[in-house]
């Protein structure tokens, strides 16, 4: 019989069996909700998909997944997880022009560097140029570095760099642009500069850093890394060659949840709020109620069940919008990005966007249990309405 009343008087309040007013209620405390929980779920899935899509730039574009510092002719185990192994040199440069000049990373790469798995992560622009029979280097440089440079692609700019590991002297080599690139991360594309392996091991070989370059499965890094390790060879991750950088999107991720968390907590005290309302609104129908016999558990019971019903719809409801949003932001982000405004050109907006599912549901966790201490804490005040309170009316 208790459950029956639970139930009836539940639905009711719900709006099921109730008049419009209520029905009007509900819709907007659920439409609010919502709307709280799909921004909360958006904010997350967007930052958690651009720190993965700079660290695939970084990743593919830099360093790779793992770096393997031994000689060109050492062999390198064939597992199962690499999908892609180059032989990369790199060094230090400056490279100035006419206007001005920027230290950069010379990164000498093969014919096969540029495969379907990097070009996933850049643009190549190499239309028609004038016809050049120069016999100068010709190197690849991002879009945002020849804007920095005051340059174009057919224009020469010069690299001075270190003519060996024990000379003090400067050599500058004048190259022209064959190729502009854009990864679409302004950080990156102004430090890296391509060009051919076998010119920088000709012209700097002393002085440069040689390595192989690995493409691993995401899954199998460390293991893969561990594997290698034990084979002898020096082996390190893309994160440890960028310390600095892993370590700010680490740390951006890890404050921007607990920020998500700490506003799922005052979006759980503000749902405390909504059942507060209903009972002071209902305050002459529960004193009613306990007139009629109804014990305070029971109707404790029902405001609980009908605030927790409206929280729980609009969790999944917003859960639902958040991540919808978020499979379709690409569009904006494309949109914004051909705006080139200058507020969001440090900010990567081309990156694929995943659903960081651990982090969404700890989230909404957070957000139901708080809900739910909140509002069992603010039901507290049906034990004070007293029985005269049913001779109050609107």
């Amino acid at each position: 019989m208790k459950r029956q009343l639970v139930l009836l008087l539940s639905a009711r309040k719900l709006g099921i069996h109730g008049t419009k007013t209520a029905k009007r209620r509900i819709f907007f405390n659920i439409l609010l909700i919502t709307l709280v929980v799909s921004m909360l779920v958006l904010s997350q899935l967007f930052v958690v998909s651009m720190s993965n899509g700079i660290a695939d730039k970084y990743a593919l574009l830099g360093n790779g997944h793992l770096q393997v510092h031994e000689p060109p002719n050492t062999a390198i185990p064939a597992l199962p997880s690499i999908y892609d192994k180059q032989n990369v040199s790199q060094t230090v440069a400056l490279a100035y022009s006419a206007t001005a000049n920027k230290m950069v990373r010379v990164k000498g790469v093969g014919s096969t560097y540029f495969n379907e798995y990097r070009m996933k992560q850049m643009t190549l622009y190499k239309d028609k140029m004038e016809d050049d029979s120069s016999n100068l280097p010709r190197i690849s440089i991002s879009t945002s570095l020849a804007t920095l440079l005051s340059v174009k692609r057919g224009d020469r700019i010069a690299l001075m760099m270190v003519n060996g590991v024990e000379s003090t002297s400067l050599r500058p080599q004048l190259c022209i642009i064959d190729t502009l690139y854009d990864s679409g991360y302004k950080e990156l594309d102004e430090n890296l500069i391509f060009c051919n392996y076998s010119l920088i091991e000709k012209l700097f070989g002393a002085s440069t850093d040689t390595y192989f370059e690995l493409l691993v499965d995401e899954n199998a890094i460390e293991t893969t890394k561990k594997t290698l390790q034990e084979a002898g060879l020096s082996v390190t991750s893309w994160d440890e060659e960028n310390y600095s950088v892993a370590t700010n999107l680490n740390t951006s991720k890890e404050a921007i949840l607990g920020v998500l968390i700490i506003v799922a907590i005052l979006c759980g005290y503000f749902i405390s709020e909504v059942s507060s309302e209903m009972v002071e609104d209902d305050k002459h129908k529960i004193a009613l109620l306990k007139l009629l016999g109804a014990t305070d558990r029971v109707i404790s019971k029902v405001y609980f069940s009908t605030v927790m019903a409206v929280t729980l719809v609009s969790i999944a409801l917003g859960t639902l919008l958040g991540i919808l949003l978020g499979i379709n932001l690409n569009g904006v982000l494309s949109m914004l990005a051909k705006r080139s405004i200058p507020a969001l050109s440090y900010y990567l907006l081309d990156f694929s966007v995943i659903v960081p599912i651990k982090e969404v549901l700890l989230i909404i966790s957070v957000l139901a249990v708080v809900s739910g201490l909140s509002i069992f804490w603010s039901l507290r005040r049906i034990h004070k309405i007293e029985l005269l309170s049913c001779t109050h009316f609107d």
